[in-house]
């Protein structure tokens, strides 16, 4: 599992914290280009401001990832996670302060996930492995929507 478990998670920083050199695989390749450091350049109200009535904001994704994440971080502690993904969609505006709070909380709960990734030892729960691969599809998604919306919200 090693042999699949280090690239793996090298492609998960890719996404959350950026390349470490300038070579990438999934995002653009300068290093510290991840979703964390994006979300650092963004401002409160533009996390805030949705593309269409009613759409998701900045802010929303960034919530849901942090909320995927901690639901993630329960089968790695052995219990079976409860919760609807509606709950991670329930941010959609952030003052300043919330918003530099849900960028920390992000990049804490990564960091732990990380650690609780590296500790499994057995890969024989087919809900854990396939969990943990969906991660970086899961990240990825979120990111390439986030850098969409950044666009959009910043167009003249």
């Amino acid at each position: 599992m090693e042999t699949v478990l280090k690239p793996f998670l090298e492609l998960l920083r890719e996404i959350y914290i950026g390349s470490e050199v300038d070579q990438s695989w999934v995002i653009d390749g300068n290093p510290g280009y991840g979703l964390t450091a994006t979300l650092k350049q963004i401002t409160a109200k533009a996390a805030s401001t949705p593309t269409v009535k009613g759409g998701s904001t900045i802010a929303g994704h960034t919530e849901h990832l942090r909320w995927s994440l901690e639901f993630a971080m329960a089968f790695y502690k052995g219990v079976q996670p409860s919760g609807s993904w509606d709950e991670s969609w329930t941010i959609h505006e952030v003052n300043t302060a919330d918003w530099e709070q849900l960028q920390e909380d992000l990049l804490g709960v990564y960091q732990r996930l990380i650690d609780a990734i590296k500790e499994v030892k057995d890969w024989s729960n087919p809900h854990l492995l396939k969990g943990t691969l969906a991660l970086l599809p899961h990240a990825a998604y979120h990111f390439g929507a986030v850098r969409q919306l950044i666009i959009a919200v910043h167009k003249p």
